[in-house]
């Protein structure tokens, strides 16, 4: 992943944007901050803000016409905000800040004019530390002078002039302007700023002829006259305060540049009012229209945290809304981005970010609400990617999902089968790997009915797809997949693939491109479907995440419900906008207690039953306690649908050893083949809570037998004296399992407790190091220990 990779993404993502009200502002004042501050009472932190924004000690806060109103998103609403009612408040109740001047600087610059434009350029370059003189007739003040002390106060100009004297602003009263001030100015100064703002000083008083006041409309300097900067003529001839002082301090950005030797026109993106891309969504806002203060000159505490109470606080998140991984990590999009991309660039040390870059789910609902288009989830699979290509990712992040598919891809569970009585057929039934190891019943009876109802034939290819691979980041492993995949489609005939899940589709879509591919659902809702058994109540369907762009799928399964006549409901996350279980990604392998959180929040949408087309969507809101139907249990019930609604999710285990039973079951009943006996095997008491902590920990019953069988075998282990019970362990590949037991006089076994580690003793006999290396070619090869 290089850095322009990053910032394309970065610029996806509009959460940093500033607000409409601040874009909208000339000065670029934090609408939203100060309103915050307004509203929780932090005047003097307000103050602070307002300090950093306004030139003149906050002068124009008693002035400002609020142009933000007009860009106040409250005003789709109501009426925009009253931040001037605010800024008044604020100002009247605390005291500016000293302005310092910075050392240096030193460069003179002549200022013809004392009205708000020129004083507000004295200002920034005072502080900047330039010597600034400012030209005036009568007192310096210009308009302001005449303003009602109800609008500003009487001590507030004076000050301000106090202040300028501070910052070492020179004001010199002339008796009148003329052309030869003019000249005089502009060969003793580096530069010249004409404010326009003196009732003495139209422009023919300095012999400049209209023509002569062309500026360009970026730097405000005279096209010909480069030293010399002039506040535009729209701001003349209509002053706003607010312009004049936005004139003022644009006139401030070019000098300042100038008197530093870069060009005027340098990096000015961004002055001034412009557009915002920031998001926020009003759908759950209410109106909430202002109270009109008594004294709009005076407010009072209450009337200003009140108003500022009603801003919106704008901000986008709608992903962060909606994602439990996004909520988890407490960020959004572009920075997660920066911390995944640095975790990359780490070179010595932990990579402290790689547990959170294994636990999105990729699913795309992200991408999905983004105005943007801004998919967390692709930029997290090309991170994984990335620092699994330069072992950055250890393997043992993903082991045990890559063992469950090499287990699912083995002669103990895989095969493939034309309809029986033919070579070969045009279709070929690809159920994955979870729906036969959930419900293996169900997925023989649709394969049954699909054989009877299917013209051309339907064979059964039983593995699994190659999703944790791919979700995993290492292309070895998903390749040789791939290629599995392949082979097994040629030798069958290249017929086209019915696939159950949706992963599985995505998979082949994506890695297999040249095989044909169909859902069941649209497969069954063109047959005449078998009548099934309705739940009694009404479901809220859950679409998978995987489908969130296959409407046809979507469309298929609706029709099917709709045919069958079971009572369902929408969920507001649904279709292209669906929640994933926490399956996808392999975030619940990685990150258990933020995978039970997906599956919680899904489950939490609605109050129904959820009703789903996905085994593991299925059994992910089962395990968190939400009663749920997978569509097969609608159409070719296995019990009745309360039964089935609270029928439990089947543990890592035992799908394990489903699938494998399933498998021999079915080449026996449909095609007549004997299966292979089973291997000895040792009968074994596991605790509840043994049992919990085994599945917590992803060990398996067949890892438990194992240590067991070689400990018993003379393998050694420690017996504890007082109770009996015996500690063995054993390490068949990268992980070492112990397991405390007890025997029994018939031979079985009661398992007490089992953990696992990766860590290895250098040196030690029958221990050598861990190589990922394995995994890519199922091959899984360690010492015991």
């Amino acid at each position: 992943m290089d850095k322009q990779t990053l910032q394309q993404f970065e610029a996806l993502c509009v959460q940093e944007e500033a607000p409409a009200c601040q874009t909208g502002c000339p000065l670029h004042v934090e609408a939203r901050t100060l309103a915050r501050l307004a509203a929780e009472g932090k005047t003097g932190e307000a103050r602070k803000l307002l300090d950093r924004h306004l030139p003149l000690g906050g002068l124009i806060g008693y002035l400002c016409e609020g142009p933000c109103r007009d860009h106040c998103r409250r005003a789709e609403l109501d009426t925009g905000l009253d931040l001037p009612l605010l800024e008044r408040y604020i100002l009247l109740h605390s005291s500016p800040a000293r302005p310092m001047a910075l050392p240096g600087g030193g460069k003179e610059v002549a200022v013809f004019g004392g009205g708000l434009a020129s004083l507000t350029l004295a200002w920034d370059l005072g502080k900047k530390g330039q010597r600034v003189t400012v030209f005036h007739t009568g007192p310096a003040g210009g308009r302001l002078l005449s303003l009602p002390p109800a609008q500003l106060p009487e001590a507030v100009l004076p000050a301000v002039l106090e202040q300028l004297r501070q910052l070492k602003v020179a004001f010199t009263e002339v008796p009148a302007f003329s052309q030869n001030l003019l000249e005089r100015a502009e060969a003793d100064f580096q530069a010249v700023f004409l404010g326009f703002d003196d009732p003495a000083l139209p422009p023919g008083s300095l012999g400049l002829a209209p023509g002569q006041l062309e500026t360009d409309p970026v730097t405000l300097a005279l096209t010909d006259r480069p030293k010399i900067f002039v506040c535009p003529l729209a701001v003349r001839e209509n002053p706003r305060f607010i312009d004049e002082t936005a004139a003022g301090k644009r006139a401030t950005g070019s000098i300042d540049r100038v008197l530093q030797g870069v060009s005027p026109s340098a990096a000015r993106d961004g002055e001034g009012p412009y557009p915002t891309r920031l998001f926020t969504n009003l759908a759950d806002e209410p109106p909430r229209p202002p109270l009109p203060p008594a004294d709009p000159w005076r407010p009072t505490e209450e009337e200003c945290r009140a108003e500022a109470g009603r801003c919106i606080q704008c901000q986008c998140l709608e992903c962060v809304k909606k994602c439990a991984f996004l909520r988890h990590y407490k960020a959004y999009p572009k920075k997660y981005a920066r911390v995944m991309y640095n975790n990359i660039l780490t070179a010595f040390g932990i990579r402290q970010n790689n547990t959170m870059i294994n636990s999105c789910a990729e699913c795309g609902l992200c991408g999905e609400i983004c105005p943007q288009g801004a998919d967390l989830g692709k930029f997290c699979a090309l991170a994984k990617r990335d620092m699994v290509a330069t072992s950055h990712m250890p393997v043992s992040a993903h082991e045990f999902a890559l063992e469950d598919q090499a287990f699912s891809n083995s002669p103990e569970v895989a095969f493939h089968r034309a309809q029986p009585g033919a070579a070969q057929s045009a279709r070929l039934f690809f159920p994955g790997c979870q729906l036969p190891a959930s419900m293996p019943g169900q997925t023989a009876a649709v394969y049954q009915y699909l054989r009877e109802n299917v013209a051309g034939g339907v064979g059964f290819f039983l593995a699994c797809c190659g999703a944790p691979a791919r979700w995993s980041g290492r292309p070895g492993f998903t390749g040789q997949t791939a290629v599995f995949l392949r082979e097994t489609w040629e030798r069958a005939g290249r017929p086209e693939i019915i696939l159950a899940c949706a992963s599985c589709r995505l998979f082949f879509q994506a890695e297999l491109p040249e095989i044909p591919t169909v859902s069941l659902w649209e497969v069954l809702s063109a047959l005449p479907l078998p009548p099934g058994t309705m739940a009694a109540e009404p479901l809220a369907l859950h679409d998978p995440c995987a489908a969130r762009g296959d409407a046809a799928t979507q469309a298929a399964v609706r029709a099917i419900i709709a045919a069958v006549g079971q009572p369902t409901e929408e969920l507001p996350l649904s279709g292209a906008a669906t929640r994933c279980c926490g399956y996808g990604g392999l975030a619940a392998s990685t990150n258990p207690e933020l995978g039970e959180m997906y599956a919680r929040d899904r489950a939490g949408d609605t109050g129904l039953p959820l009703l789903a087309y996905c085994a593991m969507c299925r059994d992910r809101l089962r395990s968190v306690g939400k009663p749920a139907l997978h569509l097969l249990d609608i159409l070719f019930p296995g019990a009745c649908p309360e039964a089935a609604l609270a029928r439990p999710a089947p543990g890592l285990s035992e799908r394990q050893e489903i699938r494998r039973k399933f498998r021999n079951d079915l080449l026996k009943t449909v095609w007549g083949e004997a299966p292979p006996e089973d291997s000895v095997e040792i009968v074994m008491h596991i605790t509840p809570e043994a049992a919990r902590k085994m599945e917590l920990r992803r060990i398996l019953h067949r890892d438990v037998a194992g240590v067991i069988l070689e400990a018993e075998a003379g393998g050694g282990g420690f017996v504890n004296p007082a109770t009996g019970r015996v500690l063995a362990s054993l390490r068949p590949r990268q992980v070492t399992f112990w397991v405390e037991y007890s025997r029994l006089d018939d031979g079985s076994f009661d398992i007490h407790d089992a953990y696992c580690h990766r860590m290895v003793a250098p040196g030690v006999a029958g221990v050598g190091a861990d190589s990922p290396a394995s995994l890519e070619g199922h091959d899984a090869k360690g010492g015991r220990r």
